[in-house]
């Protein structure tokens, strides 16, 4: 008998009007109740093993009878929740679930394949006819090719920032100043430490503040194990145990342009053992390693070059070649120096020295005890804050004071191996 028929009866009432099938019948599938037999007792008992039997009879069929509706009620309530996300707009910000209040535009940056997506609250297009908010800041990428045509057209706001990016040297990217000496820039997003905004694909952090990135470092802390969280003492000791090779460096086109480092490289290998790998991304390629060498030529201030960072991630220790001042760039002690050694020759001595004595390679690695590199997975969440805080007036005269205060020496002045 279906449960609706017999709310609110006694349980006496319930078991008599029980049926038995017939022979050759099935027992109703809707009924939770049917039995083999007609005893009331074994009823009951079996009917029991079906649901907990009730405090007192009268309240069965209403304890079940609320437990669907309320089963009922869950599956209407999630029904329409996957409704309503279903119909929810794009242009919804899904990480905070409420609408962009900023709008970036990336000129020239393919990295954004055609959908918007959104960072920190800001909606980021690479669609130069969005409409769904004014545009507050144009992201030029200054290590692609572009140009300032049609900016004139962008759906903007007032005071809209024109924003200069680069990650990589200066003096490779193109010159952001026209004939005339005029810029249509009034923002600077580099790796500079001057730029209005810092941006880079990888930074400093301390262990304990992740988001912050570090604009000084303390000094190398002797006997650091001991300092070490415990998984990342796990890694570190992992990883030294596990070191196979000497050094390494990663493949480069040879050409007129990279002479200097292959004759560089030739010096090295009279002395030490040296192998290429085409790439780290593989953990295996590279983590055997003890040392990386890494030729950086264009010695611009605040550059770290990629690989730099690469290693440290790996726990290989970064062995520049060239490159500029890191001493406030990266944990001191965490690396080596071509310009502290007189010669390929003396260098490579001092790497087998170090190799040959654990304790002292061991301690390139004490930054871990204090600091962690981080990578930049939302490179535009920055941006998107300082829209959120800041009312900009900005204009093109600060970004050219900004852009003649700096230059990158000429690598032809100070060629590797130079000290």
């Amino acid at each position: 008998m279906p449960i609706d028929r017999i709310r609110g009866m006694p349980l006496d009432k319930i078991l008599s009007s029980r049926q038995q099938p017939q022979k050759g019948e099935v027992d109703d599938p809707d009924s939770e109740y049917s039995s083999p037999n007609d005893d009331p007792e074994e009823t009951f008992m079996e009917s029991a093993k079906v649901i907990p039997p009730p405090s007192r009879s009268s309240g069965l069929s209403r304890r079940l009878s609320n437990s669907r509706n309320m089963i009922m009620k869950w599956i209407v309530c999630v029904s329409g929740i996957f409704i309503l996300l279903h119909f929810v707009p794009r242009h919804i910000n899904r990480e905070f679930g409420s609408k962009p209040s900023k709008a970036i535009l990336l000129w020239n940056d393919a990295s954004l394949a055609g959908q918007d997506s959104y960072q920190c609250n800001c909606v980021i297009t690479r669609n130069r006819n969005y409409t769904k908010l004014p545009i507050d800041a144009v992201v030029i990428n200054a290590d692609q090719p572009y140009s300032g045509k049609g900016l004139d057209k962008i759906a903007h706001t007032p005071n809209h920032l024109v924003v200069y990016a680069s990650l990589n040297p200066l003096h490779l990217a193109k010159n952001p100043l026209r004939v005339n000496g005029e810029s249509i820039f009034n923002y600077s997003m580099t790796y500079r430490l001057d730029s209005d905004l810092v941006w880079t694909q990888y930074y400093f952090s301390k262990i304990i503040e992740p988001d912050e990135r570090v604009s000084s470092f303390a000094a190398p802390v002797i006997g650091f194990p001991s300092h070490l969280p415990s998984k990342v003492a796990t890694n570190v000791r992992f990883y030294l145990r596990h070191k196979l090779y000497l050094a390494m460096y990663i493949q480069f086109k040879e050409d007129n342009a990279t002479t200097m480092q292959s004759r560089y490289l030739m010096k090295m290998r009279e002395h030490m053992e040296l192998s290429s790998v085409e790439s780290c991304h593989n953990t295996n390629n590279c983590a055997p390693y003890q040392f990386m060498l890494i030729f950086e030529t264009s010695r611009c201030p605040d550059y770290v070059h990629p690989q730099f960072y690469i290693a440290l991630s790996k726990f290989i220790v970064p062995v520049l070649i060239g490159g500029g001042n890191l001493s406030q760039l990266v944990p001191p002690g965490s690396y080596i120096s071509a310009k502290d050694f007189h010669s390929p020759s003396e260098l490579a001595q001092h790497l087998l020295t170090i190799s040959s004595q654990p304790q002292l390679y061991e301690q390139f690695f004490w930054w871990h005890s204090q600091y962690a590199i981080r990578s930049t997975k939302q490179p535009y969440c920055a941006l998107c804050h300082q829209l959120q805080r800041e009312r900009f007036q900005r204009l093109s005269v600060e970004f050219l004071e900004w852009w003649t205060v700096y230059q990158c020496p000429d690598p032809e002045a100070f060629p590797i191996g130079s000290n």
